[in-house]
């Protein structure tokens, strides 16, 4: 019987090492993932919170105005055993907003998947400064394409501007004059075919007289509250039957918080940063030019005009450098760019 248990006990003893052997020598095979599970440029000049990333198998890179993008190295984090072209830790160049190409080769050596690295440097130079406008640029696929430059007189007054417009590819570009009286008040707006003729009665622009080719075209007259603020724009059409049109506004602070047009009220909130258009004309000839997007004391933020807010990038002196937002549940994309003369 011990002899019989002796054997049962050596029979198991070479099972179980022959299982564990078998274990041991099981061969895992490679892996099929390819798989970028970590990614981050080193770029000369830059911290790492200048760098903004969009992670996924397209991979967006925002870094600020100014960024050379030679000389640029990749820090990527594969899955197991995967490898990489161009490498890890290899120099690239890249070119603003083109996309580069990054192949992983998962360990099996079949196995690839492709990721697109697109680094996009800011067209908007966040060190400059500056408070008189230079140049004001609008990019709306279903609005105004334009850009408007300013010129001013010894008051730091616009006396000019020149606004080259694209209309679907049909460019127009027009010069405004703006004349000055004695008093430093816009008696007129002119162009090569246009005129614009403003009636004041205690330093308050109360008419304006609108031709083109001489023709009365326009008549705009204005109301105003006890602050002086203008309420209402009403303007007569004297090219269909003198129909009339009205505009109320509703200010708080400097700023249009609800514009009425043809019935339906647009309204916005405002940021407490410095609207570019603050400053460019004499008190009277600005209260005529309030709006939403136009001369106000600060800068909308949300509201009628936007899907959801309006972001800006601010110089040093706190006047926009750019504005972005979408509208038509993002459909449409609005870009402005500003512009300032150096001080």
């Amino acid at each position: 019987m011990k002899k019989f248990f002796s054997m049962l006990s050596m029979f198991i003893a070479v099972a179980i090492t022959t299982i564990s052997c078998s274990s041991d020598d099981e061969v895992i095979p490679p892996s099929t993932l390819a798989t970028i599970t970590d990614f981050t440029l080193s770029i000369d000049g830059l911290s790492a919170d200048d760098i903004v990333y969009d992670l996924g198998t397209n991979i967006t890179v925002a870094v600020p105005y100014g960024t050379s993008l030679i000389g640029v190295v990749p820090n990527i984090t594969l899955s197991n055993g995967a490898t990489i072209s161009p490498a890890s830790g290899e120099e690239i160049t890249f070119v603003d907003g083109e996309p580069t190409t990054f192949t992983v080769t998962a360990e099996d050596g079949t196995t690839t998947k492709e990721y697109t690295v697109t680094v996009n440097v800011s067209n908007v130079d966040t060190t400059s400064s500056g408070t008189k406008l230079k140049t004001y640029e609008i990019a709306d696929l279903y609005g105004e394409n334009s850009i408007t430059t300013y010129i001013y007189n010894d008051f730091n007054l616009v006396s000019e501007y020149t606004k080259k417009q694209d209309d679907w590819g049909d460019i127009t570009t027009t010069v405004y004059t703006l004349v000055y009286n004695d008093n430093n008040q816009v008696i007129e707006k002119k162009s090569t075919t246009q005129s614009t003729i403003y009636t004041y009665e205690n330093d308050k622009i109360i008419k304006a007289v609108y031709k083109v080719d001489d023709v009365l075209t326009y008549t705009y007259d204005y109301s105003y509250n006890e602050a002086g603020d203008l309420t209402k724009e009403k303007r007569t059409d004297h090219t269909d039957e003198d129909s009339v049109t009205e505009v109320l506004f509703t200010l708080v602070d400097g700023n249009v918080t609800v514009e009425n047009r043809f019935g339906s009220d647009y309204t916005a909130s405002y940021d407490d940063k410095n609207n570019p258009f603050k400053g460019m004309y004499p008190a009277a000839y600005a209260a005529i030019n309030v709006g939403i997007q136009s001369v106000s004391t600060n800068n909308p933020v949300s509201g009628t005009l936007a899907d959801d807010t309006v972001t800006y990038v601010y110089n040093s002196d706190s006047y926009p450098l750019g504005a972005s937002y979408t509208y038509f549940e993002g459909a449409a994309t609005v870009k402005k760019t500003y512009t300032y003369y150096a001080e």
